[in-house]
């Protein structure tokens, strides 16, 4: 038996010759903590993350990912799935547990005449777009360039063309998963109807999904993009605006409206970069000549600080997520979700940005609506939903306790005020002992989510995510 050394100390006790064999029957890579990749692999975009597995699988396919499930199994190790390694709260790793590394396992395949897209789950989105959007056409992914499409789209896929395309969800036609038994399944509308509900908005909850098939719409290359930013002292009318213009907004024009700062960013003037300020960000999925004049009205709220506004790649929209959260700083995001922007969730909004402990902080609002939901019935229990909010502590050393504790405070403010909910991807990085995420994330979904769960993974194999007990069937 051999214990497993590195900065956590002793881990459990892997036999030499489980793991030999392990190996030799991977075509992928075993990643152990004395080897030079371990740094790497173990590296997530939240820099508040810092765990140690004991071992990493680098899969090349659907019977590594079998072969590494059943090991993990067999040793009591805990498991954790690692696709783009974008999620915030940090359960792509797990501490001395085993993790499947998706990444070699990115391929994008596009059929442009069935306008169909077959995603490996080690992609990206700014991987499924730069082959999508050769043919001007693209799928729902998040919102930043280096999202992985699994978390995103499994969480539910909230992105640029939301209002007009619907959630990521919408577009899944169908999946391959390998469910904790080691057995691939495909999951459609026609195959395993309820594994596939439950995959679409339950998360990593049922298995790893080693390929996505998706419907493509037509967007792009070139659309109308809104890059706004505002002085803070008139955050309180280009609030009121914002959602008086998105009430009847068409479906086209999706927008999030980000209370904080100025990102210090090219093209913005060095002068400008840590500005308090609100900003608006946008894209028209439709002709650029009715975009701008669908989004003149937020363009001329007051005198702006910077105005970016122009015709420019879909693609380019997410290289700005990505340079806006770039990997390695220190993020805790929460979200909750409300039917309209009442006065009293205004007034929130606008005096929690002005308690941010940290000038990197910011509140964004999301508007939802528009086609969100056109897709067949899924476990995803907030598409009915008009706004998400996210709360967004941002920073750059190690220990921020109070930027941690700002959004605690303000998510719950924003539930007094009658919000409610949470979307997966945004559920901080801790829980406190009041909170229980599972039932924010999926809401009325989860009785029926937990028989799924008692049916294809009974003994909670997959409970490193916002995690679903099968003992609640």
């Amino acid at each position: 038996m051999s214990a497993r050394k590195h900065p956590l100390g002793t881990v459990a006790e892997l036999d030499e010759q489980d793991i030999k064999d392990f190996d030799e029957n991977l075509r992928g890579d075993l990643i152990l903590p004395d080897s030079d990749e371990y740094e790497d692999a173990r590296n997530v975009w939240n820099g508040l993350i810092n765990k140690y597995p004991a071992v990493i699988a680098r899969v090349k396919g659907a019977t590594d990912v079998s072969h590494a499930v059943q090991f993990a199994r067999d040793n009591g190790l805990e498991l954790s799935i690692r696709g783009g390694a974008h999620h915030q709260a940090g359960s792509a790793i797990v501490n001395q547990g085993l993790v499947i590394d998706l990444a070699d396992m990115d391929s994008v395949h596009v059929d442009p005449e069935q306008k169909v897209a077959r995603v490996g789950p080690g992609a990206r989105a700014e991987d499924v777009l730069a082959e999508t959007q050769k043919h001007g056409l693209a799928t729902p992914t998040g919102s930043a360039g280096d999202v992985g499409i699994p978390g995103s789209t499994l969480g539910g896929g909230i992105g640029w063309i939301r209002r007009k395309h619907g959630l990521g969800i919408d577009a899944l036609r169908s999946v391959e998963i390998v469910t904790p038994d080691g057995e691939l399944r495909k999951a459609s509308p026609d195959h395993n109807e309820a594994l596939f509900w439950a995959v679409r908005g339950g998360g990593g909850n049922f298995g790893v999904v080693t390929n996505f098939e998706f419907e493509l719409y037509e967007v792009g290359p070139m659309v109308q993009s809104l890059g706004i930013f505002y002085p803070a002292d008139v955050a309180e009318d280009v609030l009121a605006t914002f959602r008086e213009v998105m009430t009847d907004a068409p479906a086209e024009l999706t927008t999030i409206l980000i209370n904080g700062h100025v990102p210090n960013l090219p093209p913005m003037p060095d002068e400008l970069a840590g500005t308090d300020a609100v900003g608006i960000l946008g894209c028209y999925a439709g002709d650029p000549k009715e975009g701008a004049e669908a989004i003149a009205p937020l363009r001329d709220i007051a005198d702006p600080l910077i105005d970016m506004s122009d015709v420019m790649p879909y693609e380019m929209l997410h290289d700005l997520g990505t340079q806006m959260y770039p990997w390695g700083r220190k993020y805790t995001h929460r979200s909750v979700f409300v039917d309209e922007l009442t006065d009293d969730i205004h007034d929130t909004v606008l005096e929690q940005t002005e308690a941010v402990p940290t000038p990197m902080a910011a509140i964004g609002v999301w508007p939802l609506g528009g086609n969100i939901g056109h897709g067949p019935d899924a476990a995803y229990a907030w598409d009915d939903k008009q706004y998400m909010i996210t709360i967004e502590g941002n920073w750059e050393e190690f220990q921020n306790q109070s930027t941690l504790d700002w959004a605690v405070e303000t998510e719950r403010q924003l539930r007094r005020e009658g919000a409610e909910g949470a979307y997966a991807g945004f559920t901080g990085v801790e829980e406190r002992e009041w909170e229980d995420w599972t039932k924010q994330v999926y809401g009325d979904s989860y009785e029926r989510l937990a028989k799924a769960k008692a049916a294809y993974d009974p003994d909670n194999v997959f409970s490193q995510n916002v995690n679903i007990d099968p003992d609640d069937a």
